[in-house]
């Protein structure tokens, strides 16, 4: 190979690299479609439909599929009586309704065994299926949540208000890694991508990627009850100099549904009333994206503290490290930490009430990651573990204060886990 290269020009000699480079990558790329095998018998009148059920059988092996799929051949044959004898005669394209319906495509398979018995076919056979698995981390290890655009005025519509506002939501509800965030915006742009997995230029691998969606444990939806962004013009006359007052205030309820049966799993009012003095005007736009930003993290917020409290992952002397990060914490935040301790447990319903927590410190964010968060110790009680978990401060402890900020303390009841007391399971 060497000796190749020195007979080329330098020109020729680079391109060469590339294209081995391309190659390597190419085929150094993992692909997220594989072949599974198993074995099923299937059962029917004709050997035709033995197969048909036989390799659905084997697809629900791997993948799992509603029997609907397995029934269509069985339910579209048609019965007649002659001489005193019932026929059941089955249409061929009765056995294509496989692949599609099944989270998979049949890459193949070997009958291994065939016989026929008091007038239905018995059919043993191996089939190789084509699954798709998604990148990274498994979508079923966690709640599939999706976010419906909020009710709004017709105003607030026209000003993009309720897009916004779910823009923000989002991108809270995913950095948090808690939710498995579906999208239900961009249903063209499936359509688009579904039609190029169905084309006979894709690989057949890619078929696999069809019936794949997921649906929705739950939905966050909600109503923008009020919504107010101003900037007004001040004068000041002795001095000729002018200044705005802006003030940006919502009233916005939310729930989040079980969508199989529409029950109410929570629902809250959030309102934000702020009023700023500025040396120049900002633009309505500006304010309004403030505006949802602060609203967009007040529900996340009381969705993740509802849900999944931030807990300890780690003691490094006084550095406490948080498992959560990204846009949903920000330096020079206060949680406590609190400790769980007994399980609690209602004597008439017999359910869990949570736990009793202890406080054992103040902490305060120094460091925010995209996934994670680094705080230091301000107050200590108790010992800090892992797996502690933590709240927004009720008490803040400042070097040059001589007195704590004091807050208002929650009076809500929690799960065995740290959530509130009416969990989403």
């Amino acid at each position: 190979m060497l000796t190749i290269f020195k007979k080329l020009p330098h020109e020729a000699i680079f391109h060469s690299l590339v294209t081995i480079c391309l190659v390597v990558l190419i085929f150094s790329v993992e692909s997220h479609a594989k072949i599974v095998t198993a074995s099923a018998t299937g059962t029917a009148a004709s050997r035709d439909a033995a197969i048909e059920d036989a390799l659905i059988q084997a697809v629900r092996q791997i993948k799992g599929v509603s029997l609907e799929s397995a029934t269509v051949a069985v339910r579209s044959g048609k019965t007649e009586t002659t001489n005193g004898k019932r026929n059941t005669n089955y249409k061929a394209e009765n056995a294509t309704v496989t692949g599609m319906k099944s989270s998979g495509v049949i890459a193949g398979y070997d009958i291994l065994n065939e016989n026929k018995s008091n007038g239905l076919w018995n059919v043993t056979l191996e089939a190789q299926v084509n699954v798709y698995e998604t990148p990274g981390l498994s979508p079923k290890t966690r709640r599939k949540l999706g976010i419906v655009a909020f009710e709004a005025s017709t105003a607030n519509r026209k000003r993009g208000v309720p897009k916004i506002l779910r823009q923000k939501l989002t991108d809270r509800l995913v950095q948090s890694r808690r939710f498995t965030v579906l999208d239900r915006e961009n249903e063209k742009l499936y359509q688009q991508e579904k039609a190029n997995w169905k084309s006979e230029d894709f690989a057949v691998e890619e078929h696999a990627k069809l019936g794949m969606r997921l649906g929705a444990d739950y939905i966050v939806t909600g109503k923008i009850l009020s919504y107010i962004t101003t900037s007004t013009k001040h004068d000041i006359k002795v001095t000729g100099e002018s200044y705005y007052v802006e003030r940006i205030a919502a009233l916005i309820s939310y729930k989040v549904l079980v969508p199989a049966t529409m029950q109410i799993k929570w629902s809250s009012t959030v309102t934000i009333d702020k009023t700023y003095e500025r040396n120049s005007a900002t633009s309505r736009g500006a304010l309004s994206a403030r505006l949802s930003e602060m609203v967009a993290q007040k529900i996340n917020t009381e969705l993740l503290q509802a849900i999944y409290p931030i807990k300890v992952i780690k003691i490094a002397g006084n550095q406490v490290y948080l498992n959560m990060g990204g846009v949903n914490l920000k330096n020079g935040q206060y949680y406590d930490v609190y400790h769980l301790g007994e399980r609690l447990i209602d004597p008439y319903t017999k359910e869990s009430l949570g736990r009793t927590e202890t406080k054992v410190a103040t902490i305060k964010v120094t460091e925010v990651k995209n996934k994670y968060a680094v705080a230091s110790v301000q107050h200590r009680s108790g010992a800090i573990s892992k797996g502690n978990i933590c709240r927004p401060a009720t008490r803040i402890y400042r070097s040059k204060a001589k007195h704590p900020v004091q807050r208002k303390q929650s009076s809500v009841q929690h799960t065995e886990g740290g959530g509130v007391k009416l969990p989403f399971d």
